[in-house]
Parts: structure tokens; sequence; C-alpha cells
């Protein structure tokens, strides 16, 4: 058992010594190599730098995008059914791919709610057309009543008084024969009684009936006068009192007519609203439309909205889309940076996905002007639509197929081309490392055409066959660059205006700290300690006012001598 313990204590001490040496060989093997690099970092290049030579050949510059299949002309079924307080909701569907024809079943979209309302507004138009009877009626009643009283009532009543006119007329005739009569027998018995042959009495009797004979033709005249006014206020005053109110009834009545009318006017038009509504929840093919049935695909926070049963639909939206066959484009999304190399007209090779990687061609119809919305996932990468139309598509595809299209955004039959490599920029040059026939380096300054991201294109600065060096920012040392532009002050064109803040240097205040009486607290010591600071900033702005002025003028100085000194630089 003791020898077993020695053994194992052995085993262990030769793991720890072998992991020990290990660890040493490899620090000294990372010391050594840090020394080494140390040592040779600012020594001169000895290894000897990759040439290419610059070739003529056909220059082609690509923009290589993602993108959508979809038809050119697209015959779009849109839910025209508005919603109301239910969802709407599809529960019966015509499969995609399907072929229709017109007038084929597309969507049958739930009009439970609709059917109940229908029955409320059924309810609501036998209301108004009551109100719109009775209103009728009062109108028909009112015209009823003018006439009434034109043809009956004014003309009885105007009979009536002329009756009473000539009964006081009579009246006054019979009373003055009377009078009259009593007249000459009072003149006869005066004559009778001064001969004596009458009593006084009988005189007076007859002169009672003198009397008597002139009260009657008085009130007889009294008679005729009154049913004369009577005639005269009904044909100039009540008659045009009555004629008003009744046309004033017949108006007021034939609004009332016309404001029902319009209410049963406006019940119908609701009854046959929801009637249309309730037709058009089954969708049909439309007159003169037919085509292959694909489901309308839309984006909704980062979700796909998925037609199929149970989905919510709203008014206006795209559900089913009959698609042009023999019309087919791509859309695809260009990178803001590549999308100013895009015009219209330009050839385009289009690999789809689902066809094998078949490749067709198309070319560019259409460029966006404005970047694509990204929606509430917004990024700061912008998008521009590229539409792209296909040239003789074939009948397998469909609409919502992926795609890569190849935009050829320049071709140039023979140029001069290197590889991107070969080309170091110092600012806004370009300049490149060649290799004299002679062994020696000489740093050329090009003028670039445009690259596709593997061979760059030369303006000017090299010749066929000239050799260049690859990655010529590794031997910098054997190029003749130019010196860093430094920033100059901007220089705005006459009309324009434009306001510099300039720094304002300011002086700080030493103030002496003021020396707290007995009499105060502590908690009087915090407070001005508290607001020492604040009270050193005020008095540092005051300082930095009065002294703003001079400080201005020194920088001005300052630039005026800067700017003399760029000149003679440049001279």
């Amino acid at each position: 058992m003791i020898c077993q313990t020695n053994n194992l204590n052995r085993i262990r001490r030769g793991g720890i010594a072998t992991t020990l040496a290990v660890s040493v060989v490899i620090l000294g093997l990372i010391a050594g190599g840090g020394w080494y690099w140390y040592q040779q970092r600012d020594q001169p290049v000895s290894q000897k730098p990759i040439t290419v030579k610059v070739i003529r050949d056909q220059f082609v510059a690509h923009v290589l995008d993602q993108g959508e299949v979809q038809s050119s002309e697209n015959i779009e079924i849109r839910c025209e059914v508005k919603q109301r307080n239910a969802p709407l909701r599809v529960l019966e569907l015509v499969p995609e791919g399907t072929q229709v024809e017109t007038g084929d079943f597309l969507v049958q979209l739930e009009k439970t709610s609709f059917e109940t309302e229908l029955e409320q507004q059924k309810i609501m138009v036998a209301n108004a057309k009551t109100q719109v009877i009775q209103a009728e009626t009062l109108f028909e009643t009112a015209k009823a009543s003018r006439l009434e009283y034109e043809q009956g009532t004014y003309v009885e009543t105007r009979k009536t008084i002329e009756n009473e006119v000539f009964d006081a007329e009579s009246a006054i005739q019979t009373a003055m024969q009377e009078l009259n009569q009593a007249k000459a027998v009072l003149a006869h018995s005066k004559k009778l009684q001064a001969r004596g042959f009458i009593t006084r009495q009988q005189l007076i009797s007859d002169q009672f009936a003198v009397k008597k004979a002139e009260i009657a033709a008085e009130k007889g005249r009294n008679s005729e006068e009154l049913a004369r006014k009577k005639l005269h206020v009904l044909d100039n005053i009540t008659q045009k009192k009555e004629i008003i109110r009744l046309d004033s009834d017949i108006r007021s009545a034939e609004v009332q007519l016309s404001s029902q009318r319009e209410a049963l006017r406006v019940e119908l038009a609701k009854q046959k609203s929801i009637l249309s509504q309730i037709d058009k929840c089954t969708i049909r093919v439309p007159e003169g439309v037919s085509g292959q049935v694909v489901y309308a695909v839309e984006r909704q926070r980062g979700d796909n909205w998925v037609l199929e049963k149970g989905t919510e639909v709203r008014q206006n939206q795209v559900l089913i889309r009959l698609p042009n066959p023999t019309k087919m484009e791509v859309k695809a999304l260009v990178n803001e940076q590549s999308i100013t190399r895009v015009r219209p007209d330009m050839p385009v090779l289009i690999q789809v996905d689902a066809l094998n990687d078949r490749k067709l061609q198309g070319v560019v119809t259409k460029v966006n002007q404005y970047a694509e919305s990204s929606g509430w996932m917004r990024t700061t990468v912008r998008k521009y639509g590229v539409f792209i139309q296909i040239i003789d598509p074939p009948m397998a595809l469909k609409p919502g197929m992926n795609a890569s299209v190849s935009i050829q955004t320049n071709y140039e039959k023979e140029a001069l081309l290197a590889p991107l490599q070969t080309v170091y920029g110092v600012q806004d040059r370009q300049f490149c490392l060649a290799v004299r026939g002679d062994g020696e380096y000489e740093t050329l300054e090009v003028s670039i055409g445009g690259d596709n991201s593997e061979m760059v294109m030369f303006e000017s600065g090299v010749t066929d066959q000239t050799e260049l060096v690859m990655n010529p920012a590794a031997y910098k040392e054997l190029m003749e660059l130019p010196e860093m532009k430094r920033d100059r002050r901007i220089k705005l064109p006459p009309g324009a205006r434009a306001s510099i803040k300039r720094p304002v240097y300011k002086k700080p205040n030493f103030a002496k700290p003021q020396v707290a009486t007995s009499d105060q607290d502590e908690s009087d010591r915090d407070e001005s300690a508290d607001g020492s600071q604040s009270r050193a900033s005020i008095s540092l702005d005051r300082t930095s006012t009065r002294e703003q002025p001079a400080t201005a003028a020194k920088i001005d100085q300052l630039d005026k001598t800067s700017e003399s000194r760029d000149a003679e630089a440049g001279s």
C-alpha cells in the first residue's frame, strides 16, 4: 500500500513538471516572436512584391441584388365591403392557382352582421313611410282648408253681412214712412185740438208716435252703418288674415312632407347600401376578366399577411390578383450605394431559383426616385425599387418567385484593366506602383473609369502591359505620394450667408473665498459652498463679455495670416 502511494506521488510530480516545461517553452516562443517583430517593424521590405500586368480586354460592371417576380399587368380583386362593428372574416375562398373566368366564385366573406342590420333597417323604413303618409294627409288637409274658406266660409259670411245691410235699409225706409205719417197725423191733430175736436192727451200720443218713428229711423241707419263696417273688415282684413294663416299651414305641411320624404329616401338608401354590402360579401370574377388566382401578400409589422379561412380583412384591401402571364417583371430593391449607377434601358440577367436557376433576359424599365418604406423596422440603409421587364417569360414563371438580378451598368468593348488591389488612394487621388524594365519602381497617378469589385478600368496614367504591384499600401516606402492636404476655410459664394460661432476665451476669475462669521450655523455654510460655483460662473461670464471684442479681433487677424500663408504655399 505504501509503495502504491509513492508511485502515485511520483507520477503526479512528473505531470506537473511536464506542464511547467511546456508552458515555459510557449512563453519563450511568444517573447521571441514579439522581440523579432519589434526589431523588424521599421526595417525596409525585403520581400519581392507580387506584380501583374495591365491588360486590354472588355470591361463589364454589374449591380447584383435580389428581387421578386410579379406581373406588370394585374387585375386586383379588392374587398369592397365596409367594415361595421364586427370584423370581416373570410369564410370560403377558391384555391390558389385555379384558372377562373368571368363570374366564377373567388371569396366568401361573413355577412351575419349585415343581415341583422338589414332587419332593423326594414323597421326604420316602415316607420319612415308612416311619417310620410301622415305628412301627406296634413298637407292635403291644409290645401282643402284654404279652398273651403275661399269658396265657403268667406262667401257665407259675406252674404250674411249683406243681408244685414239689406235689412237695415228696409228698416230705415219703413221707419221713414212711419215718421212721415206720424208727422202728418201730428199736424192734423194740432189743428183739431186747436178747434177743440180732440183732447190734449191725444195730441201728446201723436207727438210720441213721431218721436218713436224718428228713433226707429235712427236705429235703422246705425244698423246699416254697422253692417257696412263689418263687410269692409271682412273684405280688407279678415279675409287677408285667414288667407295668410292658411297659406302658412300649407307651407309648413309641405316642408314637413319634404322632410319626411327625405328621411324615407335616406332610410331606403341605407337599406340599399346594406343589400349592396351583403351582395359584395360574395366576391366573383369581374366581367371580361380571366386568369390564374394568386393570393395577395401583405407585410404587417414584420409578418406576412396571408389570405386564408378565418383571416380578418378590411375595406379596399387587395385579396387576390389575376396576373397577365405574358407580361412579367421583377421588382428588385437596390442599395442606395449602387442605385446611382442604374438607369432605364440597361440589360439585365435574371436567375429564378424555382426554375432550377434558369437564366432569363430583361431590361430595366423604371427606377424609383424615392426609397422604399421600411415600415416600423427602420434601418439606416435605404433601398430603391427597380422594375425589370422579363423578355419572353416562360409559362412556368409565377408571381412571388424569388429571383437574382445582375444589372449590367457599364460595358466597354476594349479597356485597360487591372485588379482592384493595384490601386492606392490618397484623399481624392489614385496611385499605382509600377515596375520599370530596369527593376526600379515608379509611382503613377491614374484616373479610374469604374470597377466591378474585381477589376478596375483605367482612363489614363497606365498603358497596355504596364507591370503594377499588388497591394501597394504595403510598399509605401517605394512610392512617392503627395502630402495630405490640410482642411481650409470654406469660402461661400457672394450671395450666401452663414453664421459661424467663434470660440471665446474666458479669463478665469480667482475670487477669494468668503469667511463665514461666527453667527452663521452649519446650514448657512453648506448653502454658501453650494452657491459658490454659480457665483463664480456668473463672474466669469461678465469678464468674458468685456473681453470678447478684443478676442474676436485677434482671431480675425490669425485667420488672415493663415490665408496669406496658404496663398504663398500655393504659389
